[in-house]
């Protein structure tokens, strides 16, 4: 055991204390990030309170054992930390984070495949998207035309053709559909697609490497920018002139699986439990050779903790 130190110097035990909370906060961050799949924020919160929880704890089990007065009292408070140390601590500590980082380690692959469909499912809608107006603005100028040709204009069509500026002539109706399809499958929309692809890059790249640090900020991004397509892909949808309501349709992705994959991933993993049973072996290292008292308590008997009595 080691003795007092009353000079203030870091000692080996307390270099091996701070590895274990470094690593304790390191991993419960990660972990918890899957859980709640990118609150930044929480994630934060979490893991400095469960290490703060847990460096208390042995702080206080440290004082009580160096304590040189009521050695009684210090000795059931030391006793009564250890056990809420181990019953509530590691427990917390485990499930706080660190369970979840290796199960979502272990599930890694499927992790990868989640967040390749999810994307895959952003694509489809922006394909989806051009191939649908495409065809409505098709159908409505190919409705103008047969109108035109065989003079078939009711007032609503009338109507139609007059608020849009369309002239009642082929060169009216190809100018309408040229308008249009710059509007939206042009320059607007290939701007989306664009940003998207390049996004998307970004997103592959940091899962294919399961880069650990960005995955949970990734996994909420791509719901974010799932939401922002469907928003600006309806937008521009909007803007469209069509004559028949079926040929309005509201734009969303399917379904997104990779934050429920990495929130829902259940299980138990015994690398995670001997991971954190080695985190607080370094963490209980500086309390297991921290300094004890030799001091005598006496009773109000007049005996020492030895029991015998003192003259």
């Amino acid at each position: 055991m080691e003795k007092k130190a009353k000079n203030g110097k870091v000692t080996i035990a307390n270099i091996i204390a701070i590895v274990g909370v470094v690593l304790l906060m390191v991993f419960t961050f990660i972990g918890h990030s899957f859980m709640s799949g990118g609150e930044l924020g929480m994630d934060i919160v979490v893991s400095v309170a469960i290490t703060a929880f847990i460096a208390f704890l042995v702080w206080f089990m440290i004082k009580a054992k160096g304590a040189e007065n009521e050695l009684a009292k210090w000795k059931k408070l030391e006793i009564a930390t250890l056990v809420v140390y181990v019953v509530v601590a590691i427990p917390l500590s485990l499930y706080g984070g660190i369970m979840q980082f290796f199960i979502v380690n272990d599930n890694k692959e499927r992790v990868k495949e989640c967040a390749k469909d999810d994307l895959d499912r952003i694509d489809q809608m922006f394909l989806d998207y051009k191939e649908f107006e495409e065809q409505a603005i098709g159908r409505t100028s190919d409705g103008l035309s047969n109108a035109i040709k065989e003079g078939r204009r009711n007032d609503d069509l009338k109507e139609f053709m007059k608020t849009n500026h369309i002239s009642a002539s082929e060169e009216g109706v190809s100018a309408f559909k040229d308008l249009q399809m710059r509007l939206l499958v042009g320059s607007g929309y290939e701007r989306l697609y664009t940003s998207f692809k390049e996004q998307r890059v970004k997103i592959e790249q940091s899962i294919d490497s399961w880069s650990m640090m960005q995955i949970p900020t990734k996994a909420k991004q791509i719901p974010a920018l799932a939401e922002s397509a469907q928003q600006e892909l309806n937008t521009l949808s909007n803007g469209l002139y069509k004559i028949k309501e079926y040929q309005v349709k509201r734009f969303e992705t399917a379904p997104l699986e990779l934050k429920e994959a990495m929130q829902g991933t259940g299980g138990f993993s015994v690398k995670a439990l001997l991971f954190v049973l080695l985190i607080h072996i370094l963490i209980l290292f500086n309390y297991v050779v921290a300094y004890r008292t030799s001091t005598l308590s006496i009773n109000k008997r007049g005996r020492n903790d030895n029991g015998r009595i003192l003259k």
